[in-house]
Formats: C-alpha cells, structure tokens, sequence
C-alpha cells in the first residue's frame, strides 16, 4: 500500500513538474511574443483596413469609423487563437486623425490584453495626400484558468506572477498616403518602442524589445466604370519581431460601390497560406469575411482560420449653406 502511495506521489510530482515547464514555456512565449498580434499584422484583413497595422491612416478618409473584428485560427485546434479587436477613428479639424483600439487575445492559457491610442496628421501635397501618425498604448499578458488546478503549485514565484500579469509600454509610427485617390502605400514601424513596466522575480531572463521591425503596403485601384467594377491588386511585406518574413499578396474585387466583394489572397513564406474573401455594403455598413488555409502540414490537424471584419462609416458632416 505504502508503494502504491509512494507511485500515486510521485506520478503527480512528475505531472506537478510537467505542467510548470510547460506554463513557463507559455509565460516566456507569451512575453516574448505578446506584441506578435500586433506586430505580425495579426488580422489578414489589414490590406482592407491598414489602420489595424499602420496609425498613420488613423482618420485618413476624412469621416468616422466604428470597426469590430474576430479571428479564429486553426478551428477545431485544441486552444487555438482567438483574438478580438474594436476600433474607433475619426477626422477632426480637417487634418487631424484621433483613434483608439482595444485588441483581446487568447491562446491556451495565456490572455493578453491591448489597448492603445492613436494620432495621425494629414497634408496634401497636389495630388497627393499624406499622412504621418503614431500610437502609445498598454497591454498586458497573464495566464488564467490554473488557480484551481490541483497539480499547480501555490507557491511557485514565477507562476503567480504569470497569473497576476505583466504590463508593457509599446509605441509604434507610420506614413500613409494616397495618389490621385487610385494608388495607395504605407510603412508602419509597429512596435518600435516596447518596454516591461513590471520585473519578473522568477529565474528566466526575458530578451530585450531592441529589434527593427517593419510592415509595407502597396496597392492600386483600377476602376472600370461602365461596368461600376474595382479591381484592387496590393501586397504586403512585413518582416516584423519574433515572427518569420511574410509577404501577403491580395487582389480584391469590388462590384456597385461595394455591395458586393470578393477576392483572394497568397503569403509566402514560412507561415503561406491561401484565402478566400466575401463582403458586402448595407448603406453605411460594411461586412468582410475571409476563409483561409495553412498550405504546409499543420493543416491536416484543423479546419482552416475564420476572419470577419465590421465597419460602420459615419459621413462627415457637410458645411452649412451660407445664404
């Protein structure tokens, strides 16, 4: 009886000690890689809304934006992502763009949390307009779930401050612009300044924020208006911190003032994958979905990745008739 026991203890000595590995794997993972949501261009659909990867186009189209946006990757993975997003931004005073951005991630255990605030200025140079921007924001990464699991222990230093979480400052910045209201490009720096606002008492040593990274977009619209059809050829190229060199390449269909939108997208790289996009316009809503499938190996272990994006529009005011 005694052995047996004795098995019984040391059977969840060893689950005890699996499980802390694998929650400081998910800790440092989760630092490290907290800003990858960001910094990767976490949702596909920044091609349609650069604003989620570049501040500088924080109210570029002179009216005011409400934007919610949800992505599940790798559906029907065991404690897949999911990640949130809801986005105001708006045109003041002519030239002027405020914005702000909360962003909830969630993979397995861990949960971070994004909030940031954005300022853009805009000037027009012929015909060309452009524009500068920055953000600063807060975001916090914790695990949750494991209070009461009966194999964790309570007094280990580096899981209670897992759970209790992590604050970082971030700071990114970004030129946008638009040619003759067809061509369309922007460099964001996302992530450039990030630094840990709290210290880990724990012993694992925690890199450094101090890597360049970068997002480029370059697009065209080609309008064929006889038919009141835009084709919309652009690319993205981002090689961004903790997250392989990507270049996404989109062309998107657009049919009677966007009622109807299709399109289709390829990144290359070692994340490539092939996606599909539906959307359409309800007077001043918009509605984008996008279905996408992993083109290496890990695709036989889920369905494909869910994106949807919503965009209600508010049209800036006209100025008053002066009699």
């Amino acid at each position: 009886m005694k052995a047996l026991n004795r098995i019984v203890i040391m059977k969840n000595n060893i689950h005890q000690y699996i499980l802390r590995v694998v929650l400081a794997v998910v800790l440092i993972t989760g630092i490290t890689k907290s800003g990858i949501a960001q910094e990767a261009g976490y949702f596909n659909h920044s091609y349609l809304q650069p604003i989620l990867i570049n501040p500088a186009a924080t109210g570029f189209q002179g009216d005011h934006q409400i934007m919610a946006g949800y992505k599940h990757m790798w559906s029907d993975f065991p404690d897949a992502p999911r990640t949130f997003t809801a986005l105001y931004n708006g045109s003041f005073a002519e030239s002027i763009g405020l914005g702000f951005q909360l962003v909830s991630d969630r993979v397995g255990v861990g949960q971070l949390t994004h909030g940031q605030i954005n300022y853009a200025y805009r000037f027009k140079m012929d015909n060309v307009v452009l524009s500068l921007g920055l953000s600063t924001g807060l975001e916090t990464y914790k695990i949750t779930d494991t209070q009461n699991d009966p194999l964790v222990d309570p007094t280990d230093i580096l899981l209670n401050e897992a759970i209790d979480g992590y604050l970082l400052f971030d700071g990114s910045v970004g030129v946008y612009g638009e040619a003759n209201e067809k061509l369309f490009f922007g460099v964001s720096f996302p992530n450039l300044v990030k630094n840990r606002l709290t210290e880990i008492s724990g012993d694992i040593n925690l890199p450094e924020f101090d890597e360049f990274n970068y997002a480029f977009l370059l697009g065209y619209r080609f309008d064929i208006a006889n038919y009141d059809f835009t084709i919309e050829p652009s690319i993205i190229v981002k090689d961004l911190r903790y997250s392989p060199f990507l270049i996404d390449a989109n062309l998107k269909f657009s049919f009677i003032d966007e009622q109807l939108v299709g399109g289709v997208g390829y990144t290359i790289g070692d994340n490539s994958r092939a996606s599909l996009l539906l959307g359409t316009r309800i007077n001043q809503l918009r509605i984008y979905y996008s279905y996408d499938v992993s083109l290496g190996e890990f695709q036989q272990y889920n369905n494909g990745s869910h994106e949807i994006t919503l965009v209600y529009r508010i049209p800036k005011k006209a100025p008053a008739a002066v009699e």
